[in-house]
């Protein structure tokens, strides 16, 4: 039989904050179609910056060491899923050198990628 926790122990485990993750502010890249994309983590913000111009800004919250959420607050990119108010979820799955490996989540449907880490 297992115990119901209390609305007390519920309350406490819903306040723990992960102040940082794995990925430190500073600027990371990938390729999408062919055509590389500059990351970049500054402040409990995520930027994405594409060509011509285009980008995705949203709020990056920690919810482990290894797994965040991406909340769109401002974006200016055409042909992708995502509106302001979008929640993506992220899990780091592999680190090899200065690359991360990751596994998103939204709207149900799973994508997979990988940043390097820009020196």
């Amino acid at each position: 039989m297992i115990d119901k926790p209390s609305s007390k122990s519920h309350s406490m485990f819903n306040k723990v904050i992960v102040e940082r993750g794995i990925l430190n502010d500073g600027k990371y890249t990938y390729e999408f179609k062919g055509k590389k994309v500059l990351v970049e983590i500054k402040d409990g913000y995520y930027y994405e910056y594409h060509p011509e111009k285009e980008y995705i800004k949203a709020k990056i919250d920690w919810l482990t060491e290894y797994r965040y959420k991406l909340t769109i607050v401002d974006l200016q990119k055409r042909g992708v899923p995502l509106k302001i108010g979008s929640k993506l979820t992220s899990i780091i799955v592999k680190i090899e050198g200065d690359e991360y490996f990751y596994t998103s989540i939204l709207n149900k449907k799973t994508g997979k990628g990988s940043f390097k880490k820009v020196n």
